[in-house]
């Protein structure tokens, strides 16, 4: 039997993102994306993914 569990749009975000394994994330965690940069974060905190997480300052920083 299959198990199934019930997450968060923003859990399964970060669940792709760590799929992707990206090289470098420019974050600005503000609501609602906040959940996403935390469940991300701990990924690289548990090394299940060898990202470089930069926090910025804003929004715009984020796209520069």
């Amino acid at each position: 039997m299959d198990r199934k569990i019930a997450v968060t749009g923003d859990a399964v975000a970060a669940y792709a993102m760590k799929q992707i394994d990206p090289n470098v994330v420019a974050a600005f965690p503000i609501t609602p994306q906040t959940e996403i940069v935390m469940n991300f974060s701990q990924y690289i905190a548990d090394g299940k993914v060898d990202t470089l997480m930069i926090p910025v300052e804003s929004e715009h920083s984020a796209i520069v």
